[in-house]
């Protein structure tokens, strides 16, 4: 069963999944003041939703987190832990939340990475993806970025459009068949957007 809380409307900011289901040494993370990436830009607004309290409880793993945790004290995994579209010698359920701030556009396969990252949630747990939206980041059709060479794809919400967009809901819904998980919210947030 498939429960969207959002109304498609073209546009992305996060998504939550609940999913129901040989560890590589990471060390546990500390804010340092949020760096000014997309995550400490979401801190307060998050901390108004109750976010954190909500979804980030447990032992987290934050991927593609740089110097920018979503919460202090949780795993992070970056370039240097190895690629984050396989997410090798992590083993499976083995984190109470797994979140991704702007690095699903980064994976040559998004269905590999999400299988992956959602691999690694315990059951009950949450998947947390967090992405840019084409049309409110990029404001424009194709790729190459405007601002970051490395993108491979571009996002929408219920609608792909070669050769660069891809729909970030079937992506997922296709890179899960046969898991059992709920899509809690697809969700999009304006602030800081012209």
């Amino acid at each position: 069963m498939i429960y969207l809380e959002a109304i498609y409307d073209d546009e992305l900011d996060e998504i939550v999944v609940v999913p129901k289901r040989k560890f590589v040494q990471l060390g546990a993370i500390h804010t340092l003041g949020h760096c000014g990436g997309e995550t400490g830009k979401a801190k307060l607004r998050r901390e108004r939703e109750g976010f954190f309290e909500k979804y980030c409880n447990g032992r987290g793993l934050d991927i593609g987190c740089g110097k920018d945790p979503v919460v202090d004290g949780c795993y992070g995994w970056d370039l240097e832990n190895g690629d984050a579209q396989y997410l090798e010698n992590v083993e499976n359920e083995s984190f109470d939340f797994v979140y991704s701030s702007h690095c699903i556009e980064h994976m040559y396969d998004v269905q590999i990475a999400i299988k992956n990252w959602f691999r690694v949630v315990k059951k009950g747990g949450f998947l947390i993806i967090y992405g840019p939206q084409r049309d409110l980041y990029e404001k424009q059709k194709c790729l190459p970025s405007r601002f970051n060479p490395h993108h491979k794809h571009m996002f929408l919400v219920g609608k792909a459009e070669k050769p660069d967009t891809l729909d970030i809901v079937d992506e997922l819904r296709q890179a899960l068949v046969g898991q059992e998980y709920m899509i809690e919210y697809v969700r999009t947030c304006h602030d800081g957007y012209k």
